[in-house]
């Protein structure tokens, strides 16, 4: 454990005078630079340096925790934590603790490991992050309960612990070591605060699994049939897989201010088949955030064997590149603010360069229908998808659910809030070409609100994942369905599936950061099996017109045929509406959203100082 001497009193005070006004342009301008000039090594002195003043140099190290509830406080030694986390053994105090909060062995064992246990982060990707609106954002949230001695939220002494914790060859970004580099010689815990996150959390996973539980018991209702019905829809299913008859041929499609082509797979009719060549249906694939134009080939493949012309996007500005770059100190940023307005423009770009295509390339002339445009997305591809769709931006329900006195624990945020930033930047986006849009795991709650998801007037497929960490299945999906009020919508849920089941492998290796397969979850060809098959039918009916495989848009088609476990699949049609934990149509915005987000002096249970 460091100790205030004069030094490292020396260096909290450079500490200080740094951490006051954050690492200056400047000097990130130079760490970009450097990064790309002379490798990270000097890039991470350079962070340090604006950090700490000089690499090595310990700050002073917190010595106590102090637990406050109001007038309350009790306090602990980082030592007895250290002691605890090398030996397994609990002091008398510690013990006592242990006996309040009835933790038992295995909980304790828990604790203990993620006293010490690293995160896998580099300094610089740690650096990096907490500069971005999403790092400040959560930072912001932490610090309303981790503060200084005085009370004060410690969102710079947090920032430069963490990243000083990373840097630290030898221990890591653990628990301990953020003690270890915190600059004060305590660190508050405002339990009030602690106790109304954790009763938010309780709150909403309550809900969250209500909803869950009623969406599976109303597709299951729905599924009963007649002997009959079985053999009609056995019948569709089937020809659903025959109506494969077409080869695909892959083209690059240059699009006029993007330096990435789009994939264009094109259909070809199968020789013998007699299938028609001509006027194919159009669907536009846009990936999530981290993903790239091959993430979903497995779909835009399964399509254009049934004779869709499929387009699949590159967003530059979102991609795994983009990523990468974030993480190696080459940008400063998640995505650019931009990116909220230019993901569907550059989808409606896309489809203005494949009309001319088709208008002038003899390969492709009449072999595309602009006239039948259906669109995929997912997680923030089905951002883009459903503005694409007709949902507008209102930007006054993203202020109230970003403002700085609302806590919110949906992870998405940290990516919507940050279109905060945009600078005039209309409501609208909307393509008119786009007549029916398939979303997976789409992001928007935020973005649009009750009022711009009400405006999507063209067939949707909404897709949900139970166990969706980063866009959680309640709040982003299931709450928005019922704000949609065109009929022809359909709520898919998939039990036990992630955010990540439905995304394919990518075919260029090294082009997207590998997700580790326990955070992928079970089974995701399961999962992507269910996606060609649901896209696949959705857009037979809603873009071909074909009524033969509406009966596949059922859940009696869902949970008799296709539901497989450990991913229990389930259907909910637009009508009758889904009722989301008993709230009525209709109900006001702002009510819908405070049972989520409540802002400050709503309800005790959720107020945040």
């Amino acid at each position: 454990m460091h100790t205030a001497d004069t030094k490292t009193r020396l260096a909290k005070n450079c500490w200080l005078k740094t951490s006051q006004r954050g690492v200056s342009p400047t000097l990130r301008r130079r760490l970009i630079t450097v990064g790309w000039g002379v490798g990270l090594g000097q890039a991470l002195g350079l962070v340090l340096q604006g950090i700490s003043c000089a690499w090595g140099q310990p700050a002073v190290a917190a010595e106590r925790i102090i637990f406050s509830y109001g007038p309350i406080e009790r306090s602990i030694q980082v030592r007895q934590l250290e002691e605890f986390a090398q030996t397994g053994q609990l002091d008398s105090q510690l013990n006592e603790y242990a006996r309040l909060l009835n933790l038992s062995p295995d909980q304790l064992e828990q604790f203990r490991q993620a006293l010490s246990t690293p995160a896998d982060f580099g300094v610089v990707a740690v650096a990096q992050f907490l500069y971005t609106p999403q790092g400040k954002l959560l930072l912001k949230q932490v610090s309303r309960v981790v503060q200084t001695p005085s009370g004060q939220a410690g969102f710079l002494a947090l920032r430069g612990a963490l990243i000083l914790a990373a840097a630290d060859s030898q221990s890591g970004l653990t628990a301990l070591n953020i003690l270890r580099y915190y600059p004060t010689q305590a660190i508050r815990i405002d339990v009030a605060q602690g106790l109304a996150i954790v009763d938010l959390l309780n709150q909403t996973l309550s809900q969250s699994s209500q909803a869950i539980g009623t969406i599976q018991a109303q597709s299951l209702a729905a599924a009963q049939i007649s002997p009959e019905t079985a053999t009609a829809i056995a019948q569709a299913f089937g020809q659903l897989d025959s109506e494969r008859v077409y080869t695909v041929r892959i083209f690059d499609l240059n699009v006029p201010g993007q330096n990435t082509p789009a994939d264009l797979y094109l259909p070809e009719p199968l020789p013998g088949i007699g299938a028609s060549p001509f006027n194919r249906p159009v669907v536009v694939i846009s990936h999530g955030l981290g993903s790239d134009r091959n993430s979903f080939a497995y779909l835009a493949e399964n399509l254009a064997e049934s004779g869709f012309a499929v387009v699949a996007v590159e967003h530059p500005g979102s991609n795994a590149q983009q990523l990468a770059a974030l993480l190696e100190g080459q940008v400063s940023s998640v995505v650019p603010t931009a990116e909220f307005v230019d993901r569907p423009r550059q989808v409606s770009l896309t489809l203005d360069a494949l009309a001319r295509e088709a208008r002038t390339n003899p390969t492709l002339r009449n072999r595309v229908d602009l006239s039948r445009v259906g669109v995929i997305g997912q997680s923030f591809g089905g951002y883009t998808a459903l503005a694409l769709a007709g949902a507008t931006l209102d930007f006054t329900n993203l202020n109230l659910q970003c403002s700085p006195t609302t806590l919110n624990l949906n992870p998405s945020l940290l990516l919507q809030c940050q279109a905060t930033l945009l600078r005039n930047p209309g409501t609208s986006l909307i393509d008119p070409r786009i007549r029916a849009a398939f979303v997976m795991n789409p992001i928007g709650s935020a973005l649009f609100g009750q009022s711009g998801y009400d405006r999507i007037e063209v067939p949707t497929m909404v897709v949900a994942s139970a166990a969706d960490t980063v866009a959680p299945a309640f709040p982003e999906q299931i709450q928005p369905f019922s704000w949609m009020s065109d009929p022809e919508r359909y709520l898919v849920l998939i039990g036990n599936g992630s955010h990540f089941s439905v995304i394919g492998d990518s075919t260029e290796p090294g082009q997207v950061i590998p997700v580790p397969p326990a955070i992928i979850g079970p089974r995701p060809d399961i999962a992507q099996a269910y996606m060609e098959v649901l896209s696949l039918a959705f857009f037979k009916v809603h873009l071909q017109g074909d009524e033969r495989f509406r009966q596949l848009l059922q859940p009696s088609f869902v949970e008799n045929f296709v539901s497989l476990e450990p991913l229990p699949l389930s259907l909910i049609p637009g009508q009758p509406p889904v009722q989301v934990q008993g709230q009525p149509q209709n109900q006001p915005q702002n009510q819908s959203q405070n049972q989520l987000q409540a802002p400050l002096n709503s309800t005790p249970t959720t107020v945040i100082r």
